[in-house]
């Protein structure tokens, strides 16, 4: 019997008028299938053979090409790997997915499983798009300890458990370049721990020529766009964005406050605009400001590391924890990441959680999402272990353990608009008026957000 593999756009899919456009623009969907017969033996996580006998689907959110999208491919087969019948189509659905995955649902043409991040948990679980697994998380002996805290906290919202990690991010781990520090008189082995010690390597690292950067330092006002950027800082400098004893948020914190202070007076002081005119020139496709070898410092997630790594093996990196300033601490870490659910309505809801579980919670599943992917969220994972043979990633790996928050999308879960911190930047307002604003309005949503949904 002759196994065919590659890319095809299955009939199913197809017929749906709501996704004709996603699966056209992305030229078919991925169906990996096996073809072996059933292997024996194995670790005792490893889903039972007769839990997937035919095709099912998962809808990744990550795009074709991508890290992200290479892996996802990789775990469908590994899954359906020795399993009579069964395949596992990965659809790319880049944009938009809940909005597509409802559209779905409404038709009756929804898949088995999805990606979601951990964060959207609120969203997901009170809009009936995914459902509750209990009573599977429970049969398959797995148990919140098994996972990061804060992660867990996410995963039981609302006493439930709605999902298993696909992979996880340790939001922040520090790195710079350490043939820049050479260059600057500095210690290339020492990063700094304190706001007040990064302070002065900023414009020492920084290096202009005829009024012209050829060199950034640091970019703190930009960490992945201005959700990560003040929720990194945010935490580090000891801030809070929800108060839970009055159920309200607090994006306006004065600590908080004090970070978007802190770092926006470095984009003045550096001129973010023409900062921003030199990423985009040198940031290479798909990759981050830091592979250009012209960004000194930078906080990154592990699968940007690996891009740096990559793109050019000749940069020498240091790793350490995020700065702090007191309250805050050297070393804060939110888990952000993605995570897959079984979704609302299946009529594979077994083989669907089998799925998830091979990703999230199992050896052979957690050992390729380490291999190539990024840090498995489940702490059993040899993969963990693995990858702690690598200083750079050891970093990210003690830091997922000992993680303290989950990402700020969790605590605000009708979304706000941070739009008002580029006026800052700008210096058209002060950065305690743009907080105050981006409060309000967030709390204006989240208060109609529980009405509609009783909470």
């Amino acid at each position: 019997m002759k196994c065919v593999q590659g890319l095809r756009e299955t009939s199913r899919v197809s017929r749906r008028h709501v996704l004709r456009w996603t699966v056209g623009a992305l030229a078919g969907v991925v169906a990996l299938g096996a073809c072996a017969a059933p292997s024996v033996g194995g670790q005792a996580t490893v889903a039972p053979v007769l839990s997937c006998t035919q095709p099912i689907e998962i809808w990744s959110a990550f795009g074709s090409g991508s890290v992200q999208a290479n892996a996802m491919l990789q775990l469908a087969k590994g899954f359906a790997q020795g399993k009579a019948g069964c395949s596992v189509s990965v659809v790319q659905v880049p944009t938009n997915l809940s909005e597509k995955l409802t559209a779905a649902l409404a038709g009756g043409s929804q898949p088995a499983t999805a990606t979601l991040a951990p964060s959207s948990v609120t969203t997901w679980s009170t809009g009936g798009l995914i459902q509750a697994v209990d009573d599977l998380f429970k049969r398959d002996n797995l148990n919140k300890a098994d996972f990061p805290l804060p992660l867990w906290e996410q995963m039981n919202y609302g006493g439930k458990t709605w999902f298993l990690p696909l992979y996880a991010n340790a939001d922040f781990i520090l790195h710079w370049n350490k043939g820049h520090f050479r260059e600057a008189g500095l210690d290339p082995e020492k990063g700094p721990l304190t706001i007040a010690e990064l302070d002065p390597l900023i414009p020492k690292l920084t290096v202009e020529q005829n009024g012209n950067l050829t060199r950034v330092g640091m970019e703190p006002w930009n960490i992945y766009g201005d959700g990560n950027t003040i929720e990194g800082w945010g935490f580090a400098f000891g801030g809070a964005f929800k108060d839970e004893a009055k159920d309200q948020l607090t994006f306006n914190n004065p600590r908080i406050q004090r970070a978007v202070e802190w770092y926006t007076g470095w984009a003045a002081r550096l001129g973010a605009a023409r900062v921003a005119t030199m990423e985009t020139t040198l940031t290479p496709s798909g990759g981050v400001f830091f592979a250009s070898n012209r960004l000194s410092i930078a906080p990154l997630t592990s699968p940007s590391l690996r891009f740096v790594q990559k793109f050019d093996p000749s940069i020498e990196i240091g790793a350490g924890l995020m700065p702090g300033e007191a309250p805050g601490k050297p070393g804060e870490v939110a888990v952000g990441g993605w995570a897959t659910a079984v979704i609302t309505g299946t009529k594979q809801r077994e083989a669907g959680w089998q799925l998830v579980k091979f990703i999230g919670a199992d050896t052979e599943g957690t050992l390729t999402v380490a291999r190539i992917m990024g840090l498995p969220g489940w702490l059993k994972s040899p993969g963990l272990g693995e990858l702690a043979k690598d200083p750079l990633q050891k970093a990210y790996v003690d830091g997922i353990k000992r993680a303290q928050y989950p990402q700020i999308g969790f605590y605000s879960p009708a979304g706000y608009d941070l739009s008002p911190i580029q006026d800052a930047i700008k210096g058209k307002r002060s950065a305690k008026d743009a907080l105050d604003a981006i409060n309000q309005d967030a709390n204006q949503k989240y208060t109609t957000w529980k009405a509609r949904n009783k909470k």
